[in-house]
């Protein structure tokens, strides 16, 4: 089974075409949070299923809770994708495709070219930094369009609340050293998302959840240079 994921947040207006084109590639489970206007009757006539936040609990928290439905319905691939249209969900299948060749994990690598410079140097370091820190070869860490194996997402602990969950579920395929890689993936729409002080919070998240040592810092630098990233 797959279960696609959709957090959602004020999303009225683009979350049902979401949805409506989810559904092709299995079932949608929409996580409302707290938002303000019809993003979860929108989405339920689309054919979601809607698991909603009764106060606006942040990214992570939609996130945990949609993987927590998914792992109950015992899915083999958990697909995440965000709810404003900045990803083509017709691009899903790039993903299963990818853990059926036996990834663990999948993650979409967006085309920032026309995105704002702070935008693109802001990505490159956090990027960078987070690949470091997680032992992983990763693209685009702040990339909302991911895939997970069922069993693989059981192994994960997460328990960020608001964006740091980026950086944290990149973290913890490092940490449980996964199989993973990375699919590029076309940004139909810029939308302003993760900004330069969340960057800092992120950055500043993940050197909380990992104990530096001089040894496991080595163990990084060759990790990363041996991938080429």
């Amino acid at each position: 089974m797959i279960v696609i994921v959709i957090p959602a947040y004020n999303e009225e207006k683009t979350v049902a075409g979401v949805v409506r084109e989810a559904k092709k590639y299995g079932k949608v489970v929409v996580v409302d949070d707290s938002s303000k206007d019809g993003t979860a009757a929108e989405a339920r006539k689309a054919g979601a299923f809607i698991i909603r936040h009764k106060t606006n609990s942040g990214l992570g928290s939609a996130l945990r809770s949609g993987f927590s439905k998914a792992v109950g319905m015992k899915a083999d691939i958990v697909v995440t994708i965000d709810a404003d249209g900045q990803h083509d969900p017709r691009e899903i299948k790039k993903f299963i495709s990818l853990i059926d060749d036996g990834y663990d994990f999948v993650l979409g690598t967006r085309n920032l070219s026309s995105y704002p410079f702070v935008k693109k140097v802001g990505n490159f370091f956090l990027n960078g930094i987070t690949n470091f820190v997680s032992g992983t070869h990763l693209k685009d860490t702040e990339s909302g369009f991911r895939a997970f194996r069922g069993d693989a997402l059981k192994r994960l602990y997460l328990k960020a609340e608001r964006y740091e969950i980026a950086v944290e579920i990149v973290f913890e395929v490092g940490r449980n050293k996964m199989k993973h890689t990375s699919v590029p993936i076309t940004s139909p729409r810029y939308v302003k998302g993760v900004g330069v002080w969340d960057g800092v919070k992120n950055f500043a998240y993940l050197l909380h959840r990992k104990r530096r040592t001089v040894q496991n810092t080595l163990e990084d630098i060759v990790y990363v240079f041996r991938n080429k990233f």
